[in-house]
């Protein structure tokens, strides 16, 4: 059973002791899960005292949240959130597609995915925290970008929110899913850009916009 929490003192916290207990936690919570993580581990693994590890985050919950955070800071490409270039949206779209299947790929992302899938008991909070800090990071920026090309013209889309899941969805494929599953193991390299190509292309034969019809000389 976890001790309760311990208040802190007010006293300044030393950065480098935050840093690793963050690291500690984010290593542990991918390992054992939410209630499988033990506090007094943590603190083992970061190196330092309960009472430290307690002053730094009030509960588990709360350090459950901020390793959370921790993880995205650390793992979340800019690439993911550069702005598509006006001139070549296939190329855009394309490299972006790389840096989200990239991401996906990650040791990390993978272990944090397996990780939701089989606990049941995670707090739905945490769920939504993992959720909101970073799917919905990367849904909200692809919404805006299709809406912004919408209105320049190049793509003609009802839903916005409906062509994120779409594109999102074709990108990550069924490779993602088997590594998630630990099917697949290897990622080949060229087979992906080919795929990844493809899903592009497909995305764009449903939204973009027709040329406009030659006029008769």
């Amino acid at each position: 059973m976890e001790d309760a929490p311990v208040r802190s003192s007010g006293r300044p916290k030393d950065p480098a002791k935050h840093e690793a207990i963050l690291a500690a936690a984010r290593e542990l919570f991918l390992d054992r899960g939410f209630a499988q993580a033990n506090m007094q581990e943590v603190a083992n693994r970061a190196g330092v005292s309960k009472l430290t590890l307690y002053s730094h985050f009030g509960d588990k919950m709360a350090l459950f949240a901020a390793a959370v955070r921790h993880h995205y800071e650390h793992n979340l490409p800019e690439a993911l959130f550069r702005d598509w270039d006006e001139n070549d949206l296939r190329g855009a779209m394309f490299e972006f597609g790389c840096a989200y299947h990239e991401y996906l790929i990650l040791p990390a992302t993978i272990a944090g995915r397996r990780m939701l899938m089989r606990t049941a008991d995670t707090p739905p909070e945490l769920s939504l925290e993992v959720w909101n800090n970073g799917p919905a990071r990367i849904n909200a920026f692809v919404a805006a970008t299709l809406t912004r090309f919408v209105g320049l013209g190049m793509l003609e889309i009802v839903n916005p929110q409906y062509a994120t899941v779409h594109l999102l969805s074709l990108l990550r494929g069924d490779l993602f899913a088997q590594l998630g599953y630990g099917v697949q193991r290897h990622v080949p390299g060229e087979d992906t850009k080919a795929y990844l190509a493809s899903a592009v292309d497909l995305f764009l034969r449903a939204y973009a916009c027709a040329p406009a019809p030659r006029v008769p000389e």
